[in-house]
């Protein structure tokens, strides 16, 4: 399924191709945080399935829970969050935050 969205700002764009099947709730310690909410839900996309169609989000790099790195996508002029991914090589499955589709 193709899907588009913008941060609140619309410096970031972006399309998406995604498993509708696999939208996901997380309340873990960091969504809560990262988010400011109890919870956290986002849409998986297919391997490499995220395109920024106007602007380059911002990343930071945290330790998830698992002890894994993430890499959170999000935008530098207002904060809005994007995406979570994995730090490395390789192709890219991207946890796009709901709140941000059109």
């Amino acid at each position: 399924m193709k899907i588009n969205g913008a941060c609140h700002c619309g410096e970031l764009a972006f399309e998406a191709e995604v498993d509708a099947e696999k939208v996901l709730v997380c309340h873990c310690d960091d969504c809560q945080r990262l988010s400011g909410s109890a919870f956290r839900s986002v849409v998986m996309s297919k391997p490499d399935g995220l395109m920024f169609t106007q602007g380059t989000p911002k990343e930071y790099i945290k330790t998830a829970q698992s002890g894994n790195p993430r890499a959170q996508g999000f935008c530098g002029n207002c904060g809005s969050a994007i995406y979570a991914t994995s730090v490395g090589e390789g192709a890219k499955i991207y946890g796009i935050r709901l709140g941000t589709v059109a």
